[in-house]
């Protein structure tokens, strides 16, 4: 779907889009809706630069006007940063949580260390929020000690950090709205503190000077050490990338963080060296409310300390109105992507996250109870170091793919050449941010600094132990549930209940103030400060209570009346609202296209100015009734052109009204065209009359065509007989070819066996000779050499009479295999060797090439499973197929070898395989392989690949039918055009 949102359209992705890391069988997640406007996502883009008050008091106390040595480079950090972020938002506009969740896209290639470092954010947020619990707790104590006022510490502490949380589970466009309220307010007067400060130092006479006279020494440890903490809070101000998915219009959230960048300069470095050059009293320590007091006195005069008080206030309600805004969105996106458990993914129709709420809540209250703010924050910073050098890492690992490269500036052509520096910055940051963990962070407090890096670890034990656990509180079912029975539940009198509401708020608010105002009174001059607490606070719990009360049944009121209006308008069939008089009152789109009249038109007339069958009074008319519409362009003497309409009329909204009240009586008419229903209706009729006419031609046509079709079948059959006997015919033809080729082979085969016969029968008849004519002559003077002679000549005749007599015998098996092939009929099924059986046809099959042709040579790789044994087979019907597969192996081979040449070497590779009660064989070759339209014809009968005269197109249906259809085998080919061919027989052990 589409949203309008001023001149941008913004892309919602659809809900059933799959999901990293959530189970097919799991429920889709919803995606968050976009109902935030760019200034609220402002607000929170902005909360970032309050977060100075807290650090660069700390900071001011330590190095005086030193610290802006500190803050230069971490400005210089933050703004190159919020500018990198601002690239990745555009290319990721659909991805929640911002940075981190950044992070662990640009590190997908190693998505254990994204993981860390996103989690490593989370928990610098979620740690942080009751810091500003704890600080506001100490402002209060503060104000009421002199009123003799306990502060009750431990609630209020509690109260800040989960008052918070009360207003995102009830939705998070009221805690925007209230945070852009003050958020805006304590930013100007936090610029207005810088500028006005810079001003008077500089103009007034009153002023110290612009400059100090001397600087302090800094150290390379002191500046790791504050930079540590300066990091922290200039690269903290990029957080409105988090809301871009909540945002109706992106690219202006998304433009916030090129002013909150640039902002970083006044409020960062101008109002530190305001502090730095106006509060220099002694004693003020790391106090941020008297540091601020003091340097804000001298050109705020008297308001300073209220405008202080407000700074000081605003600053720890805002910052964890961004916390508990900004944690659930890392951990939804992180579940989203496949990081985290899946039921981080469930999200309320009105936006809430509650998995990640109260997981962010767990966080926040283990900090709180943990108690020391010094110590939290070096676990948080420590854990926002890592996430910064993720982010450069990754940042500079992707630096040349495109969401990473900066768009041109102005429409340069250059692109974004003139910042291809930007990466390999970020690897310089990558390591001043690793000086700062290791430097700075060890110099405040090592143990702090390895509970910070552990705490992601702890968080993915965590999350591993959700993931497993069958607990309902961690199934995304049990949350979706509960959020769509909530609008079961809502209260009966909604009404009653407010004003219960109210009126509790009413005497509470008046309650207190007379409580305070009695011990005010007396202390006028800390009035003004408490006051602002106060009214910061009232605020915060109002909207609390607000959101808890209110906001449920408004949204649920809101929602049905969205979905009334969106039935009202999506609806297939004409609606219109009549007053008491039958005056049309409103029309949706389908009426306008029914009546071909805008709405404005219709507006004001009496309805049956269309339905004429309709009386003027509604009080008349049938609640459902049949009526002809009356249109100017119709013709009434033409009843095919007019349009008949189901009229369905509502009861009045109050029957037992009084007269006085009929002006608050409505009646909603559903209007539906059924003109073509009744048309239809008339054609159909028409339709049967025709069709019994039709029947009884129709079944003496139907007789004459069965007559027909038995004619036919008669001669089919014929034509089949005939087409049987021409296959039997072709079936003896292409045995006759086969007994050609084993006939050339045989006699090539024999040829060879017979030269040996030949010619060692010579050379044992001459050895013989030589024998007995040395006998003859030296009868009488053998001696011992002699004898060893006439032994050696007896050897080599026996050895020639074993080579004559293992020839012939092979003569004899060649002669033998001939004349089994020869036979047309199939023999008997008897236990066959089938190795020695593939191994002889395989030889037979070459050499009959051999004889063919002259040139023809390959290699033969065999490999022979001993295991297999003898198996109850056809040997001469199984021979048959061997020879049909192994030719056509040769025969592939020889052709490629002739295109190819000396490019090409021919192999046949013959392998035999034992399967239990199955024996394998696979027959391949490399020649020219087939195509895959091939394949499915190759066991047709007739069909054959080769010219004409070389080929019948019998010898694989044959093969395929003594395989299958005798022997109850499988016979598969595997091939690859240009590349291979191979055969694959299955052969069962025992005959079926």
């Amino acid at each position: 779907m589409h949203l309008d949102a001023g001149n941008e359209q913004i892309h919602a992705y659809p809900p059933d889009k799959p999901v990293l890391g959530v189970k097919q069988n799991s429920p889709t997640p919803l995606r968050l809706q976009r109902s935030l406007s760019f200034l609220e996502t402002w607000g929170f883009g902005l909360s970032g630069h309050i977060a100075w008050i807290g650090t660069a008091t700390a900071m001011h106390a330590a190095l005086g006007p030193g610290a802006i040595v500190v803050w230069l480079p971490t400005v210089f950090i933050g703004i190159l940063l919020n500018r990198q972020v601002k690239r990745l938002g555009e290319q990721w506009p659909e991805m929640s949580g911002g940075t981190p969740n950044y992070i662990t896209r640009l590190l997908k290639d190693y998505p254990g260390l994204g993981r860390y470092a996103a989690l490593a954010y989370f928990i610098s947020w979620a740690t942080y929020l009751p810091v500003n619990a704890i600080i506001l707790t100490d402002l209060i104590q503060a104000n009421l000690e002199p009123l003799g006022i306990a502060c009750p510490k431990t609630l209020l502490r509690i109260g800040f950090t989960v008052i918070a949380y009360i207003m995102a589970f009830s939705g998070t466009r009221a805690l925007a709205i209230l945070h852009a309220v003050f958020i805006f307010p304590a930013v100007g007067f936090l610029l207005l503190f810088g500028i006005q400060g810079m001003g008077w130092l500089a103009f007034s006479p009153d002023s110290p000077g612009l400059f100090p006279s001397a600087w302090p020494t800094l150290t390379f440890v002191d500046w790791a050490k504050w930079s540590f903490f300066g990091v922290y809070g200039a690269c903290s101000c990029e957080n409105a990338s988090a809301f871009v998915a909540d945002s109706r219009q992106p690219n202006k959230t998304l433009q916030c963080l090129t002013f909150a960048g640039w902002l970083l300069v006044p409020v960062f470095l101008g109002n530190s060296w305001v502090l730095a050059r106006l509060a220099t009293s002694p004693g003020l320590g790391e106090d941020s409310f008297a540091n601020l007091l003091t340097a804000a006195s001298p050109f705020w005069g008297s308001s300073a300390t209220f405008l202080v008080t407000l700074l000081l206030a605003s600053s720890c309600l805002l910052l964890p109105a961004t916390a508990v805004s900004t944690c659930p969105r890392i951990l939804y996106q992180l579940a989203l992507d496949g990081h985290l458990a899946p039921v981080f993914t469930v999200v309320s129709p009105q936006g809430v996250l509650g998995p990640g709420l109260i997981f962010s809540l767990l966080f926040s209250l283990i900090s709180l109870l943990w108690g020391d703010v010094a110590r939290i924050v070096v676990v948080g910073c420590a854990g926002y170091m890592v996430t910064l050098m993720a982010f450069h890492l990754g940042f500079w690992l992707r630096r040349k793919f495109p969401e990473v490269r900066l768009p041109p500036a102005s429409g340069s052509a250059a692109g974004g050449k003139r910042f291809a520096f930007l990466p390999w910055l970020s690897l310089g940051f990558f390591a001043v941010d690793a000086v700062f963990l290791v430097v700075g962070g060890l110099a405040w407090s090592r143990e702090d600094v390895l509970i910070g890096l552990m705490l992601p670890v702890v968080t993915l034990a965590v999350d591993a132990a959700i993931r497993r656990s069958r607990f309902g509180l961690f199934r995304p079912n049990w949350w979706i549930q509960r959020y769509r029975g909530r609008h079961h539940n809502l209260f009966p009198d909604f009404v009653a209940f407010q004003v219960v509401i109210l009126i509790f708020l009413i005497c509470s608010a008046v309650a207190v103030g007379w409580a305070f105002g009695l011990r005010l009174y007396s202390h006028s001059s800390i009035f003004s400060n408490f006051l602002v607490v106060l009214l910061l606070t009232a605020a915060f719990v109002g909207v609390a209570i607000a959101c808890w009360t209110s906001l449920p049944q408004v949204f649920a009121m809101n929602q049905a009346r969205e979905a009334a209006e969106h039935l009202f308008t999506i609806a297939l069939d004409a609606i219109v609202v009549l007053d008491e008089n039958g005056m049309i009152r409103q029309a949706n789109p389908a009426a306008e296209r029914l009546f071909e009249i805008s709405s404005n038109h219709l507006v004001g007339c009496h309805l049956n100015q269309w339905l004429p069958g309709l009386a003027n009074d509604p009080e008349q008319w049938l609640s459902r009734s049949e009526q002809t519409l009356n249109q100017p362009n119709t013709d009434p003497s033409n009843s095919t052109s007019l349009s008949i309409l189901e009229v369905a009329i509502s009861d009045r909204f109050s029957q037992d009204a009084s007269l006085s009240n009929r002006d608050l009586q409505e009646y909603v008419v559903i209007l539906r065209d059924i003109t073509e229903r009744k048309q239809a209706e008339e054609a159909l009729q028409k339709a049967n009359e025709k069709l019994e006419t039709r029947v009884e031609k129709r079944t003496n046509e139907l007789r004459k065509t069965v007559e027909q079709l038995q004619t036919e079948i008669q001669e089919r059959q014929r034509v089949e007989e005939n087409l049987r006997a021409m296959q039997n015919q072709i079936v003896v033809q292409e045995k006759l070819a086969s007994l050609g080729s084993l006939t050339a082979g045989i006699a090539h085969e024999i040829r060879n066996p017979l030269n040996f016969v030949t010619n060692f029968s010579e050379l044992s008849a001459e050895l013989a000779q030589e024998l007995f004519e040395e006998i003859e002559n030296q009868a009488e003077r053998l001696d011992a050499t002699t004898i060893e002679y006439f032994a050696e000549l007896l050897n080599d005749l026996k050895q020639n009479l074993q080579k004559i007599n293992h020839h012939g015998q092979r003569a004899d098996s060649i002669v033998s295999n001939m004349l089994l092939h020869s036979r047309g009929q199939s023999g008997h099924w008897e236990p066959t060797d089938i190795n020695k059986l593939l191994a002889d046809y395989v030889n037979l099959a070459y050499h009959g090439m051999r004889a063919k042709e002259g040139t023809f040579n390959l290699s033969i790789e065999t490999d022979y499973d001993a295991e297999i044994g003898k198996i109850e087979v056809v040997p001469q019907d199984i021979s048959r197929v061997f020879l049909n597969i192994i030719n056509n192996a040769c025969y592939s081979t020889h052709k490629k070898k002739q295109t190819l040449e000396n490019d090409f070497s021919p192999v046949l590779c013959v392998k035999t395989k034992n399967l239990e009660d199955r024996v394998e064989i696979r027959i391949r070759d490399n020649g020219k392989g087939m195509t895959s339209e091939v394949q499915d014809k190759i066991f047709n009968p007739f069909f054959t690949t080769k010219p004409a005269g070389e080929g019948t197109g019998l010898g694989l249906s044959l093969s395929h039918d003594i395989i299958v259809g005798q022997h109850r085998g499988e016979l598969s080919v595997e091939s690859e055009a240009e590349e291979y061919a191979e055969f694959i027989i299955v052969l069962p052990k025992k005959p079926a």
